[in-house]
């Protein structure tokens, strides 16, 4: 038996999120609904202009894999996170919130100097969000920073796909990906944004080349990863190259492939507020309850409720006690 159901290594990021009119964001010069990019300076320019317009923030632990890590945990998983946050305030608050949400990580392991990497998230009224990015000393993340051991020991491994936008975060996706062949846990991968997709295909298709057992995407993310411009011609292409994998649709809920059979959910009719975080519970509460053995088909439906539940609130992620309620009405609903 293994030590941890999920391994996660991803970019650390502490999330500051603020809620801005569209009119507003456009004098930023940000590209609406995608991540960019940005240099320190960038970054306390974009932080000094929003404090002048904005009251309304909030700031947490972040990054696609560790939000999808601690609704993982707090559904019971057992999960470890490999990362890498500078010895300052933000990188406390980081290792502080791992800990509350029971994420296992390498205590010991020293801290650089530098700065941790922070994600500024502005939500528009259409509950959009557009995100500029100063990775830190994430940036600098490499395969130094994995617990091999740890991934010896995990059921599944999941990798952020943030991590190939610079050389040292590729090659430590690379080592992840290799040492959890060689271990056999079962290994996902999230493309985390169209953007990088695009930006860094040649690097997507080497990880899929070289072997996964599970993507998770959007449709946008989908249709840069396979050329095609239709849902139907997604399917098609990513059922030639990859194993099995999830494709989230926003409003229109997702469809999920098992390697034999496909499965569409539909999502609950809502008001969404903010969609910052809904992939990255979907993909944890996903990987969760396949580690728990539930199908593709029920995991699929299960984890679109989830996702609602996300985007009908502001925040990437769900309170703890609104997860162990949605967990204990889908077991409820299965009985």
């Amino acid at each position: 038996m293994k030590k941890f159901d999920i391994f996660g290594v991803g970019n650390a990021l502490v999330d500051i999120e603020f809620r801005l009119a569209t009119k507003k964001l456009g004098r930023l010069d940000l590209p609406k609904g995608m991540m960019t990019l940005v240099s320190d300076s960038r970054q306390r320019e974009l932080l000094g202009a929003i404090n002048l317009e904005s009251r309304d923030v909030q700031q947490s632990c972040g990054g696609s894999v560790a939000n999808s890590l601690v609704t993982a945990s707090i559904l019971g998983s057992k999960t470890f996170f490999s990362f890498r946050v500078a010895e300052d305030h933000f990188g406390d608050l980081f290792c502080k919130e791992l800990r509350l949400a029971k994420i296992e990580m390498a205590e010991t392991k020293s801290r650089p100097l530098g700065n941790t990497g922070t994600c500024l998230t502005l939500v528009t009224e259409d509950a959009d969000r557009t995100m500029a990015t100063h990775l830190g000393v994430t940036g600098d993340i490499s395969s130094n920073d994995l617990d091999f051991e740890a991934i010896a020991e995990s059921r599944h491994a999941y990798i952020e796909g943030y991590l190939v936008s610079n050389a040292s975060g590729f090659e430590a996706a690379r080592a992840a990906q290799e040492a959890a062949k060689e271990s056999g846990a079962v290994l996902a991968l999230t493309l985390s944004d169209p953007g990088i997709v695009e930006n860094f295909k040649t690097e997507f298709e080497i990880l899929v080349g070289n072997g996964l057992d599970l993507v998770f995407c959007n449709f946008n993310e989908a249709k840069l990863l396979t050329r095609e411009d239709n849902l139907e011609g997604c399917k098609r292409k990513m059922r030639e190259i990859v194993p099995r994998f999830v494709i989230t649709l926003g409003e229109s809920g997702s469809y999920a492939f098992d390697g034999k059979f496909g499965y569409s959910s539909q999502s609950p009719r809502i008001s969404a507020k903010d969609s910052t975080g809904a992939g990255d519970t979907f993909a944890g509460a996903f990987l969760h309850y396949i580690c728990m053995g539930k199908g593709y088909d029920e995991a699929n439906k299960i984890s679109n409720r989830f996702a609602s539940e996300v985007v009908r609130k502001w925040g990437a992620r769900l309170p703890n006690d609104t997860i162990k309620s949605l967990d204990a009405e889908m077991r409820g609903a299965a009985k």
